[in-house]
């Protein structure tokens, strides 16, 4: 089975977790054959590590030429299928092809988004509801979303959840601990967010949350991914309410420094108004911290009964389980526990074989 893959995102947030993790578990996979589609600078960094053929397409990301650009290199490889892991489906492609649509947050929260990426966005998606073999999503709630905006057939979405590393499930040591702290300058227990700041992630809460409690709790707020100091809204807020000194910005970091941010955490905390997913809820549990969750979209779904769970527009929600989490230790044991189990649920390795077994039904 010969399959094409786009992974230009392969460094994006959540959909390059996404893409590095599919990727991965493909690599010892018999009888499969990849090609991989990606930007000059993913070939240098990624051609000595990825098994297979890596075809160069510098297009403009969400471009009229990357629909075609890509497809014409596809079609001259005698692929059996082709994979896009975003809803920007090449166009005219001779050989079946399948999509992963995240999610349609752009059609959902229209006030932050320009016309045009609204626009472009429905109808890349509706053409690839039409043009593709099969469409994957991430959750329940990422189907019913297509069902609801979208003419397709039930039968053709196919419902995968994503996993968990496995690495966030092994111990960090304390002396690694200690080592992060130092580097980062963590003298406090902290609540830690992780990912990016589009305005749909609502970090804003987050920020009023903590403003009301770090005094009486003597607690830092961390963030990881993108740099809070680059979010002009964002750090104006933390300088006007003087938060400077507890907040800290550690921009992006690597996978085994983010597994360690983790586990040194007090509490990890997803505020956001709308996800797909929301792989940090997943992260946090499998490594044995409390999660709070908004209650909202897959959130509630990916969560379940294991983390806590607040309205996105409260607020004084979010302060109480802080609150709660930060001084009940009973109920911080009992939402580690089940955080556990919650994570097990979730694997790279059972993602990557459902995704086979929906490219065997298509080709067949």
């Amino acid at each position: 089975m010969k399959i094409g893959i786009d992974i230009r995102k392969y460094f994006d947030y959540g959909i390059g977790t996404y893409i590095q993790n599919l990727v991965n578990s493909f690599q010892n996979q018999p009888n499969l054959e990849c090609v991989y589609f990606g930007q000059d600078d993913l070939k240098s960094s990624l051609s000595n590590s990825l098994k297979g053929e890596f075809i160069s397409d510098n297009s403009p990301k969400y471009s009229i030429k990357e629909l075609y650009s890509i497809s014409k290199k596809a079609n001259s490889r005698q692929l059996d299928l082709f994979h896009s892991p975003h809803y920007t489906l090449p166009v005219n492609l001779t050989m079946p092809s399948i999509v992963t649509i995240h999610d349609i947050i752009h059609l959902r929260l229209k006030k932050y988004f320009s016309l045009a990426q609204r626009s472009y966005a429905y109808m890349m998606i509706r053409y690839a509801c039409s043009a593709s073999s099969a469409i994957i999503v991430d959750s329940e709630f990422g189907k019913k979303e297509l069902l609801s905006v979208f003419r397709v057939q039930e039968n053709k979405i196919k419902v995968i959840p994503l996993g968990v590393n496995q690495s966030f499930f092994d111990k960090v040591s304390d002396g690694e601990k200690e080592i992060f702290r130092r580097k980062y300058g963590i003298s406090k227990p902290y609540i830690l967010y992780t990912g990016s700041l589009k305005p749909h992630k609502n970090v804003s809460v987050l920020l009023k949350a903590f403003k009301k409690i770090f005094t009486n709790h003597n607690i830092q707020l961390v963030f990881t991914g993108e740099k809070l100091y680059d979010n002009s809204e964002l750090i104006s807020y933390v300088d006007n309410n003087k938060l400077s000194d507890a907040v800290l910005d550690l921009g992006r970091i690597d996978q085994s420094e983010l597994r360690t941010a983790y586990q040194s955490a007090a509490v990890v905390v997803l505020p956001s108004l709308y996800e797909g997913f929301g792989f940090s809820m997943l992260e946090a549990m499998a490594s044995g911290i409390p999660a709070i969750g908004a209650r909202a979209t897959s959130i509630t779904e990916v969560v379940s009964d294991a983390g806590l769970l607040f309205d996105p527009a409260d607020e004084n929600e979010l302060t109480q389980h802080l609150n709660m989490v930060l001084t009940n230790k009973q109920l911080r044991s009992e939402l580690i526990e089940k955080g556990y189990a919650r994570a097990d649920q979730f694997s790279w390795g059972q993602c990557a074989e459902k995704t086979l077994q929906v490219y065997n039904e298509v080709i067949k």
